[in-house]
């Protein structure tokens, strides 16, 4: 049976608004959890900021690091600059680099 022209026209009407709303709706949904990504990945660099930074001063003020302690140091710093850190680390890093290393 086919719909008239007035029922085809309501019908496309409602559909393109059910279209368009599903698809804002995704649109939505995709914004928020990106931006809980990004909130989630600032936490994330501030808080290896804040450890990186005490880690590297007391090794800098105690003189020497330990092998161990610099492969994790390294690692962290690595880790931060994947997340968008920075270069004021860097420089405390080179520090901790012309430091004394010890055998773990």
């Amino acid at each position: 049976m086919e719909l008239e022209y007035g029922t085809q026209i309501v019908l496309a009407i409602i559909s393109s608004n059910a279209l368009s709303a599903l698809i804002s709706g995704g649109i939505a949904l995709f914004s928020q959890r990106r931006k809980k990504k990004d909130s989630n990945t600032a936490g994330l660099r501030i808080l290896l900021y804040d450890r990186i930074k005490h880690l590297a001063k007391s090794y800098i003020t105690r003189g020497w690091i330990t092998t161990e302690e610099l492969e994790d140091l390294m690692q962290m710093h690595k880790v931060y600059h994947e997340l968008g850190g920075n270069g004021y680390l860097d420089r405390l890093m080179e520090q901790v680099h012309r430091l004394e290393v010890r055998a773990s």
